[in-house]
């Protein structure tokens, strides 16, 4: 379970923001390679932001992007974490995009994400339910819009999957998933020092499974995601950047019983993170981080009068990211990152109808360097991590057998 937890609170704190007066400032390059070769930072921008904040796009028109991701197979064509984007300048203030992910895509929660707590396991761990497919090939739609000073964003995805039986006699069973995402950005440069960057992010995935003479069995979840970031400039190197961001998951379940059926609550999540960065910039050097605390919470609704509500979950702080980038050469770039995660874990257990077993411990999550580097030739960049090993191999990398880089990013600016 706590593999888990940080799995989420590292997808859920990697994300990307500056504090910039001119679009000519920002610079059209970089991915998911790039946060996580900077430490996971959330306090450097990027144009893999546009997932989160949809109101991004309009920095980013004439402009595709996507990830060859991880390593799946050995020399194959496939990779974990893959997805490609587009956007497209259509008029003054008018941006549009579109985006492909899949149930692998990586990052902080997006409507790119599906079915990110798991409604289609839920529903298939119900005794009597038929297989329902998960969901993959998600299709997003972005729009941004300019005005000014300020960038308003909408974006909206949809992905769905259907598995019919029908025999040739006698009613058949449909067993489906369906998940849409909405999204709602905002950008303001209120000032040439202050910058507000706000999103909202909707998602609701469900599923359900019919079969003949009874009640639909269903299992659906509401997922809301809010990030707020300030930025504030004290001087030409120096940026003052906290970050805000809290995520809830809820939902409920209808499963069919002999006279009718029964309704109740599915385990739910609540996530909450603050963070506190600056930014030091200096010519082509950037240097970002800073501490954040966070909370992670799971409840386990209980049945009443049998048994308590019971929860688990995690407490983080202090988090530290830190990242470095520097430019080697108009044409390759360097970055080095460092995380380190420390907190304590708590999970209860029924001891009677109304008390529990607690449990606390101090635990630590995911720390250590990460490296990367870019590498930029006219309208296209490639960004990637660098396996820790390759540096260790020195001169054994003349023919050596160890992969070079572990998580790959392109894009195309034009």
């Amino acid at each position: 379970m706590l593999k888990k937890i940080f799995t989420l609170l590292l997808l859920l704190f990697i994300s990307s923001n500056l504090l910039l007066a001119q679009v000519d400032s920002i610079q059209r390059t970089g991915g998911f390679a790039r946060m996580q070769a900077m430490g996971n930072n959330p306090y450097i921008i990027d144009p893999y932001y546009m997932t989160i904040n949809s109101a991004w796009g309009a920095y980013y028109s004439d402009f595709i992007m996507g990830d060859l991701g991880s390593t799946n197979t050995e020399f194959g064509n496939d990779g974990i974490g893959q997805f490609i984007g587009a956007n497209f300048k259509v008029s003054q203030n008018l941006t549009l995009g579109a985006f492909l992910s899949r149930s692998d895509f990586n990052g902080q929660f997006s409507i790119l994400n599906l079915d990110p707590y798991n409604v289609v396991d839920q529903i298939n761990s119900i005794p009597g339910v038929g297989q329902v497919i998960p969901l993959n090939n998600n299709v997003g739609l972005m729009a941004s819009f300019g005005l000014g000073k300020h960038k308003l964003g909408f974006g909206v995805s949809y992905a769905s999957t259907t598995n019919e039986y029908n025999p040739a006699d006698g009613d058949g069973t449909v067993a489906s998933a369906s998940q849409i995402g909405l999204n709602f950005g905002f950008l303001s440069q209120l000032t040439s020092k202050l910058l507000i960057d706000a999103s909202l992010t909707l998602s609701f995935p469900s599923a359900s499974y019919e079969q003949p003479d009874m009640a639909v069995t269903s299992v659906s979840h509401t997922v809301i995601s809010f990030n707020a970031r300030t930025y504030l400039k004290l001087s030409q190197k120096f940026r003052l950047v906290p970050a805000l961001q809290f995520v809830n998951q809820s939902g409920s379940y209808e499963i069919p019983t002999g006279d009718g059926s029964e309704t109740g609550d599915v385990t739910s999540t609540s996530v909450f993170i603050l963070g506190a960065g600056f930014m030091y910039t200096s010519g082509d050097f950037l240097f970002a981080g800073g501490p954040a605390y966070a909370s992670l919470s799971i409840t386990n609704p209980g049945i009443e009068d049998i048994s308590p509500d019971l929860s688990e979950g995690f407490t983080g702080f202090p988090i530290w990211n830190f990242g470095a980038e520097w430019n080697f050469a108009d044409w390759i770039v360097g970055r080095m990152g460092y995380m380190a995660i420390t907190g304590s874990s708590f999970s209860e257990s029924t001891a009677s109808a109304t008390e529990v077993n607690e449990i606390i411990q101090t635990v630590y999550g995911p720390s250590g360097f990460w490296l990367g580097v870019g590498f930029r030739t006219g309208m296209f960049s490639l960004d990637a991590t660098i396996n820790d090993d390759v540096l260790r191999q020195g001169l054994n990398n003349i023919g050596g057998l160890g992969q070079t880089f572990a998580y790959i990013s392109l894009s195309v600016a034009f």
